[in-house]
């Protein structure tokens, strides 16, 4: 309860995690045995700052919506330098260059995913627009009653994958984060290589589902 008394605002605590994110990712691919312990410790222990600034938000009574766009956002800019200092570090590591190739296509996939392009269009779109229910007749928002959802055989697989190494859940880079710890200075993890691997071709899979909804399925715009 120390922040309480502080002149710390929830945002600076935020700002400090999204830097800490991208430096964690930096340090990972440093090569260099200091840089890469810093990065481990702050991929573990940033979370806590993570958790600090809702906590001193509530406090403080100093939620906000900015607070709330600023902590999603850092945990996207956090996870994504993890990704990409991970393929580096295993770069590094095995002087493979398909872990670079990989780190350039995962950059490139998520620069131009349809689906998070038509989001920043539709919003976009109702802040500048004067005829707000125009392009809100657009968007397809109409929502499934849960009731009547059947799941089938493919929707257990995405489900799988979606569950699995989920990039929401911190446990995962942590627990990636201490496998780096001891492939660096203890034994090889041989499955590491296996575990970036899954990781690129879960976000190809997202980029390809993407492009499907958006164009097939009317995911955002009505036909």
């Amino acid at each position: 309860f120390f922040l309480q008394f502080t002149k710390i605002t929830p945002n600076f605590v935020t700002g400090f995690y999204i830097f800490l994110g991208f430096l964690s990712g930096l340090f990972l691919a440093s090569n260099n045995d200091a840089l890469i312990l810093t990065a481990v410790l702050l991929l573990i222990f940033k979370n806590i700052i993570d958790w600090c600034d809702g906590l001193l938000a509530r406090i403080k009574k100093m939620t906000s919506n900015l607070g709330d766009t600023l902590d999603r956002w850092g945990s996207a800019v956090g996870y994504n330098s993890f990704v990409l200092g991970f393929g580096f570090y295993l770069y590094n590591e095995s002087q493979n260059k398909y872990f670079i190739i990989i780190v350039i296509l995962i950059m490139f996939l998520k620069s131009i995913d349809l689906k998070d392009y038509v989001y920043h269009l539709v919003g976009y779109k109702i802040f500048k627009d004067k005829n707000v229910q125009k392009i809100l007749s657009s968007i397809n928002i109409k929502q499934k009653s849960k009731n009547i959802i059947k799941y089938t055989k493919f929707d257990k697989y995405k489900n799988f994958i979606i569950a699995f190494l989920d990039d929401s859940r911190s446990r995962v880079v942590d627990t990636i984060a201490v496998l780096i710890f001891i492939d660096h200075f203890y034994i090889n993890v041989n499955f590491l290589p296996y575990i970036f691997y899954f990781i690129f071709f879960k976000i190809f899979l997202f980029f390809l589902g993407g492009v499907y909804i958006t164009c097939f399925r009317n995911y955002v715009f009505k036909k």
